[in-house]
């Protein structure tokens, strides 16, 4: 609500409750009065609770609904009146102020109904409403053991019975709807949090007293009218506390806070920080995420990776910062989500415990990740007593050993495992007279493991001193080579098959370490006969010299990458041959190890030299065609000009002629008609022929800018246009307009757009002409669905340009197109 709209609400009901408390002073009607005073009293702590509420949070609606359950009670005390219009009116609406209530406390706490409860506040609009308006029809005395009270404005016919029955009926109406608002609230009890109950449990015991109170007493009032009134006086007292036990919720977080020391103390004591939050919260359900910074991401007490903290049903979540980082948060249940100032006050005191937890949790993760790397690592690694018995050891190890129990390994001497027993006395002997330097640093031997395999072992060992210096364990950690010692066979096989192949192909194929250094045999046959250097010239020199300087970079980068087990995508390079020529090579450099496993790279290329001449060619002549079109077209025009048009204009001429010798001279004019038919046979011969295009005048005579304003001028929703003042090539400026006469043609179709704009930009540093249109429409264009962006698609191609539309459906469309520039002429 906002601060103007919560001042008139102030000032309506100091308004409404000024009068009311006037009649409830001035009236003297007994029992009815006291019963609407207390009505009045109840309003008025419903309106002071309800202004209460907005102030302290304006974002919630169950402020403005307390309010508006208190102005709508006022008018009950309209009963009080001695004039009977307005005691009738009082009557009837006095009971208006349970529609808002009954809005209340279903949306209560959020402020907002829950699906299928609009109904019920129909029904309670329909209940108090027209069930009040029906008895004033047929009683002159509506409010029940008031002789004293004005006769109904609204009477129609006294009919005691039939009131008798409606006020009988409307009480069952309210018993009815009140047994299911209260099943209906006891249900929700039911299913709330321990935080949530906390709050809607003395509302919901307020209001469901409220309810049992008022019902029973509209039944017990149709019999006894003062049982009735002294009932309802109760429950109205009950109905009157609701709005306290609110404030009393507003007031919990108050309270809360000065709990906060205890929450210290517990930390201090060594209670678990998740124990100690949810205590001093309230909520049993909370959970607790850490931000790790190194992993960037969150992570639970024990370390474990977890989703983003969101609000999720019933869940929502709280985040601590320290200095402006993020440091944990708080997943707690929605309802502490108006108590913010309490979970600010608890994270803040228990901020430095969220760091050590924090800190913790990193800790764990940091040592199951290295446990699950030794565990599930290739590599063998064990810890030896300086007895050489082994003490601790990885999976790698029991597989390696071929046992499979650990408790087969553990304590065993290093060599009855892994050294054979020929060469266990020599080894024993070492481990015996060997300095603190032992065992050494590397070691690699054949045994044969506890299930009869052979294996091959690459061991490198590091002693572990203590604060003397002496050795105390041993770190052992090996690798598995049985199989690479295999493939190391089978890979010089492959290596000599394979040089075979290279020195039979025709492409160049060259092997250079990772510094670009040309290896021994490094080049095939193909490569050394073409750029005329032999094998011996190559190895050992820079592969990077035999590129020219402007391509040098790339190649540098390209075997970098590959060097670090990139594949590089085929790229073009120039490389000198000998006598200094330079040959266009298409080439790859692939991350490759040679038969003794040292990593190299392959780089394997093909000569396109005459390839790319030819492509040249192509895209010279297809400007030509281009040139030479707009040319025919300029030609066409000038041939229309002087031929049809001239002959178009002599005929209209020859027409006015026979008009005008009709009535004088028949015959002339029938002489002039077939001479004008023969005119006009001539000039459909010429149209004919010159029917293959125009080009515009304007853009031959003025230029690409006066063209596109005049394209302009001609479209039907207002373009703008932004262009150079120097002129193009004519080849460049009948591609733009034709993109910019294309493109707009297609806004007028199809875009429904309300404006336009064309943009024609010379980048000299890029070497290139830029025209975009642009408009506001409706977007979705597709060039593939014939529109004739796939015909200016081809134009600007045929010029080695480029041609692309950004057409996202709902946010118009972008075509953009970008020619090579050429030499401009002179400025007009």
């Amino acid at each position: 609500m906002t601060r103007r709209r919560l001042a008139a609400a102030i000032a309506l009901g100091a308004l409404l409750y000024g009068g009311a408390l006037y009649l409830v002073v001035t009236a003297d009607l007994g029992e009815p009065r006291a019963l609407i005073a207390m009505v009045t009293v109840a309003g008025l702590i419903f309106t002071v609770t309800g202004v209460i509420a907005a102030i302290r949070a304006p974002d919630n609606r169950t402020g403005a609904q307390m309010l508006a359950v208190g102005l709508l009670w006022s008018l009950g005390a309209l009963q009080l009146a001695s004039n009977s219009l307005l005691f009738t009116l009082g009557y009837v609406l006095g009971g208006v102020a349970f529609v808002a209530f009954a809005h209340l406390i279903l949306s209560y706490p959020g402020g907002r109904l829950r699906p299928g409860d609009e109904w019920i506040v129909w029904a309670v609009l329909a209940l108090v409403t027209l069930g009040p308006l029906l008895v004033s029809f047929v009683d002159p005395t509506p409010v029940r053991g008031c002789s004293d009270c004005p006769e109904s404005a609204f009477l129609v016919s006294d009919r005691p019975a039939l009131a008798q029955t409606a006020n009988i009926a409307l009480a069952l109406g309210a018993a009815a709807l009140s047994a299911f608002v209260f099943l209906r609230l006891v249900r929700r009890y039911q299913e709330a949090t321990p935080p949530l109950r906390r709050v809607i449990g003395p509302v919901y015991l307020f209001t469901l007293v409220a309810l049992v109170g008022l019902v029973l007493s509209s039944l017990v009032g149709t019999i006894d009218a003062e049982a009735g009134y002294a009932i309802e006086f109760a429950a109205l007292a009950s109905l009157a506390l609701m709005p306290v036990a609110f404030l009393v919720g507003i007031l919990r977080t108050r309270l809360a806070r000065a709990g906060i020391a205890d929450l210290a103390i517990a930390l201090g004591d060594g209670v678990p920080l998740r124990d100690a939050l949810a205590t001093a919260l309230g909520d049993p359900s909370l959970d607790l995420a850490y931000w790790s910074p190194q992993r960037q991401a969150w992570v639970d007490e024990e370390g474990q990776t977890l989703a983003e903290p969101i609000a999720r049903g019933a869940r929502a979540a709280t985040f601590v910062e320290q200095g402006g980082k993020r440091v944990a948060a708080l997943l707690h249940d929605r309802s502490l989500a108006d108590q913010r100032a309490l979970v600010d006050a608890v994270a803040a005191t228990a901020s430095l415990a969220f760091e050590k937890e924090r800190l913790q949790a990193e800790l764990r993760a940091q040592y199951r990740f290295l446990e699950t790397i030794i565990n599930t690592a290739p590599s063998l690694l064990s810890v030896v007593d300086t007895e050489g018995r082994i003490r601790n050891f990885n999976r790698a190890v029991e597989v390696a050993s071929g046992l499979d129990d650990r408790a087969n390994i553990e304590g065993r001497y290093f060599w009855e495992i892994f050294i054979d027993p020929d060469e266990r006395e020599a080894m024993i002997q070492r481990f015996r007279d060997a300095s603190p330097g032992f065992p050494p640093s590397e070691y690699e031997n054949v045994f044969r493991n506890a299930r009869g395999h052979e294996r091959v072992i690459a061991w490198q060992t590091a002693p572990l001193v203590d604060q003397n210096g002496d050795v105390v364990r041993v770190i052992a950690g090996g690798i598995d080579i049985t199989d690479r010692k295999r493939r190391e066979v089978e890979l010089q096989r492959q290596w000599d098959f394979a040089s075979t192949v290279a020195n039979t192909i025709p492409s160049f194929i060259v092997v250079t370490d990772h510094d670009a250094v040309v290896v021994a045999e490094g080049a095939n046959r193909a490569f050394v006969e073409t750029f005329g250097r032999s094998v011996e010239e190559l190895e050992g020199a820079s592969f990077l010299g035999l590129v020219a300087p402007e391509d040098e970079f790339q190649a540098r980068m390209a075997i970098a990458g590959a060097a670090n087990g990139v594949p590089q995508l085929e790229r073009e390079s120039r490389w000198l041959t000998c006598d200094g020529d330079e040959l266009t090579v298409a080439w790859t450099a692939t991350p490759i190890v040679d038969q003794s496993g040292a990593p190299r790279v392959l780089i394997s290329g093909a000569d396109i030299t005459e390839r790319k001449r030819q492509e040249a060619e192509i895209k010279a002549s297809r400007s030509r065609i281009v040139a030479a079109t707009d040319a025919a077209r300029r030609r066409l025009e000038r041939n229309l000009h002087d031929g049809a048009q001239q002959r178009l204009a002599a005929l209209s001429l020859s027409l006015r002629l026979a008009e005008a010798k009709l009535e004088t001279d028949v015959d002339q004019a029938a002489e002039i008609l077939v001479s004008a038919r023969t005119e006009l046979a001539e000039a459909l011969d010429e149209l004919r022929e010159l029917a293959r295009g125009l080009h515009p005048n304007v853009l031959t005579d003025r230029g690409l800018g006066p063209a596109l304003e005049a394209l302009a001028a001609r479209s039907p929703i207002p373009v703008e246009v932004h262009v150079p003042g120097d002129r193009f090539l004519p080849a460049i400026e009948a591609a733009a307009y034709y993109v910019a006469a294309e493109a707009l043609a297609n806004v007028a179709k199809y875009a429904h757009a309300t404006f336009a704009e064309v943009r024609v930009v010379e980048d000299s540093e890029e070497g290139q002409i830029l025209v975009e249109v642009t408009d506001d429409g409706v977007g979705g264009a597709d060039p593939a669905r014939g529109s004739g962006l796939e015909g200016l698609e081809d134009r600007i191609e045929a010029l080695d340009g480029t041609f692309g539309v950004e057409s996202p459906p709902g946010g118009g469309t972008r075509i953009r197109a970008t020619i090579p520039a050429a030499p401009r002429v002179l400025p007009l």
